[in-house]
């Protein structure tokens, strides 16, 4: 048997879908594990309430703590809560709409004790996407990477996993201090803080979670998203100097590309045509600014046709 793992699931207004998180973790092959809900609930209102009667009532056949925040304080505080309430060698975090495959913390586990990499920071694994039915709809696009330098360059193109996909030592989480106060891409910023102190990555390339979507899962355009994406942005600059010239270019085309459409949604052309003129400019040729760009325009004409139609 593996050292304590701490699956530590932060839970906001979802106490009907506790259950099902909760359910996977007691099924989990891996027995050497410690549970830690964190209620993010704001005292004394009814999800509160109902979070606290459906855990009063859960037979847990795993040690199990609940912890209350004092005020909501969103996901990634909460999940700050239960890092400091663990005591696990290994942490695994678990949103309280999705669940574990059954070898989800056994295979995790695995990779760390067999891995031969020295200074392994953090294993990450494939996902299933599953509709508000509960069917299957698609597994996530593949990121795989080793190390640190691969997994750096792959991972500041894309999230190299969500946060339900992550084991990380506890020892590393309490170095690198734990989840930033973000609008957005907390999970995003962790690992690349991780991989930013030098650390190695590894990966599970089968699915050990499902994620289950509840909306058309539309791209977000509120301002406080937009703001969101600016600030990480300039969180990513300040790790260009390990990536080199062609990655950094590409990931600033990249959010360039994302506001023009977000902003595009908006119906502030105005804004949307700034960043498409800084994409420009970093695309010679303009050729595949103009088919991206094409595709924004062809993507908003139809979201209004289905709009106007009520589709």
């Amino acid at each position: 048997m593996g050292g304590l793992v701490s699956v530590i699931v932060p839970t906001y207004r979802r106490p009907d879908r506790l259950e099902r998180a909760l359910d996977s973790i007691k099924a989990q092959s891996y027995r050497n594990i410690e549970i830690i809900v964190v209620d993010d609930n704001s005292p004394g209102d009814e999800y509160r309430r109902k979070t606290e009667d459906f855990i009063r009532q859960y037979p847990s056949s795993l040690p199990l703590r609940y912890v209350q925040m004092d005020e909501n304080r969103g996901g990634a505080m909460a999940r700050n809560r239960g890092i400091i309430e663990a005591e696990g060698v290994f942490i695994t975090f678990l949103d309280d709409d999705d669940e574990y495959l059954p070898e989800k913390v056994e295979k995790q586990v695995d990779r760390f004790t067999n891995s031969h990499m020295g200074n392994l920071g953090l294993v990450y694994c494939q996902i299933n996407f599953m509709d508000s039915r509960g069917k299957f709809r698609k597994m996530r696009a593949p990121v795989h990477a080793r190390g640190n330098k691969d997994a750096m360059k792959k991972h500041m193109i894309r999230n190299l996993a969500p946060t339900s996909g992550l084991m990380i030592p506890k020892q590393v989480l309490d170095e690198v201090g734990g989840f930033a106060d973000l609008l957005t891409g907390h999970e995003y910023e962790l690992i690349l803080r991780i991989l930013g102190r030098g650390y190695q990555a590894e990966y599970n390339k089968e699915a050990l979670v499902n994620m289950h979507y509840h909306t058309s899962g539309r791209i977000s355009t509120s301002r406080k998203k937009i703001r969101g994406e600016k600030a990480l942005f300039q969180i990513k600059k300040k790790y260009f100097y390990l990536v080199g010239g062609q990655v950094a270019k590409r990931v600033s085309y990249e959010h360039f590309m994302d506001l023009c459409k977000r902003y595009l949604r908006q119906n502030d052309r105005r804004a949307s045509r700034l960043y498409l003129k800084k994409a420009c400019r970093m695309d010679p040729l303009k050729i595949q600014t103009f088919l991206a760009y094409s595709g924004i325009l062809a993507d908003e004409r139809m979201r209004r046709i289905k709009n106007r139609s009520g589709l």
